[in-house]
């Protein structure tokens, strides 16, 4: 269920520990004057709980995925899931990073968004399994660290993820200009 008072909980305990954490991605000098992430207004229409299609090829198969460092990591294919957005259907592979004690699945996507209000390699979505349903909430989205500066090395969002629609939810670029004072 859609819950916009734990969303922004989230994110304000997501700022502090991003200026106060030794784990942040932020450097030193960042953290000296961050003030926040930048975030879309919250967006319940960008909330879904979906079945996970594995009728799909290469089902549990391993993905390499390329990195902004040059670098790749392995996941394994998920399933895919659909969900309607402005009208469309988009449908999107999901992925499990098989090194998690837990089951981790991951949406990597790009979106209408990307590149211009949101980072250029695209986003990430960790996604909830509940039974056989997927809890995918947009609002949660957010940059891998590779968009806060060098020091890391991301996924880069596949093509099969380059979604045709704005999905308008979770962070926005970084952007120094917003940040610092």
């Amino acid at each position: 269920m859609y819950d916009k008072k734990k969303l922004l909980e989230f994110r304000k305990q997501k700022d502090w520990h991003w200026k106060n954490d030794e784990e942040s991605p932020l450097t030193k000098e960042q953290k000296k004057h961050f003030k926040g992430l930048h975030y879309f207004q919250p967006n319940p229409e960008l909330y879904f709980v979906l079945s996970l299609s594995k009728d799909v090829a290469d089902v549990g198969k391993e993905v390499i995925i390329k990195t902004t460092d040059g670098d790749t990591q392995m996941y394994l294919k998920a399933g895919k899931i659909t969900f309607n957005v402005e009208g469309k259907t988009v449908t999107a592979t999901i992925f499990e990073d098989p090194e998690q004690v837990q089951y981790q699945y991951y949406l990597l996507f790009r979106d209408k968004t990307t590149g211009e209000e949101t980072y250029k390699n695209g986003r990430m979505l960790q996604i909830e399994r509940e039974g056989d349903r997927m809890i995918v909430d947009f609002n949660y989205a957010y940059n891998p660290y590779s968009a806060y500066n060098d020091n890391w090395g991301c996924p880069i969002s596949p093509k099969e993820n380059f979604l045709p629609v704005r999905l308008e939810a979770g962070e926005k670029i970084y952007e120094e200009r917003q940040i610092w004072s």
